[in-house]
């Protein structure tokens, strides 16, 4: 067989166009996987976002209100000096919404004060707690120092108060203690 014969040509002509042919639609298939794949990433990418964005949307606000002594704060959970330095902090044993809600603040040294001014209040005062859609009113019944080492007022108790705590300048051996009970 003559490889110049016409039905060689034809034959090697039609060898190649179909290796073209594959070539092409695996090229096709192969940017199109990789388009395909860049929007699925980027979509992933905005759902994330969404998702963020959703996640921000639902934190809940959690502050004290004190108008007497003009405190409005965020209230961040825990005791440690990384919350106090910036928020109000819960005492992680005591409940967020009904019982006995125990709250520490600093009254001096850190870059937020906000219990600076806590000896000022008084029996009747009014504090305002906000912790997500909850908001509840509370009456000051009790302003006393008490030991360092005293925990009894963060004690469970049978109706809804408020408990602050916080230290006081140049008696490290003290702390102020700020009960308030529910208005109902």
């Amino acid at each position: 067989m003559n490889c110049y014969s016409k039905r060689c040509i034809n034959l090697v002509t039609l060898i190649i166009a179909i290796v073209i042919f594959i070539q092409t639609n695996f090229l096709t298939i192969m940017i199109f996987s990789l388009k395909n794949n860049d929007v699925e990433a980027k979509t992933t990418k905005v759902e994330e976002n969404k998702e963020k964005l959703s996640t921000q949307e639902n934190i809940e606000e959690w502050k004290l209100i004190i108008p007497k002594i003009n405190v409005s704060a965020q209230i961040e959970e825990g005791t440690d000096e990384e919350v106090i330095n910036n928020y109000i902090g819960h005492f992680t044993q005591t409940p967020t919404i009904d019982g006995n809600i125990g709250l520490v603040g600093a009254s001096a040294g850190y870059k937020e004060n906000h219990f600076a001014e806590l000896e000022k209040l008084q029996q009747g005062d009014v504090i305002i707690y906000i912790k997500g859609e909850n908001r509840k009113e509370y009456r000051v019944t009790t302003n006393v120092i008490i030991s360092q080492t005293d925990w009894s007022y963060l004690s469970k108790t049978q109706d809804n108060r408020i408990t602050l705590i916080t230290g006081i300048l140049e008696q490290p051996e003290n702390r102020r203690c700020v009960q308030a009970v529910e208005i109902i």
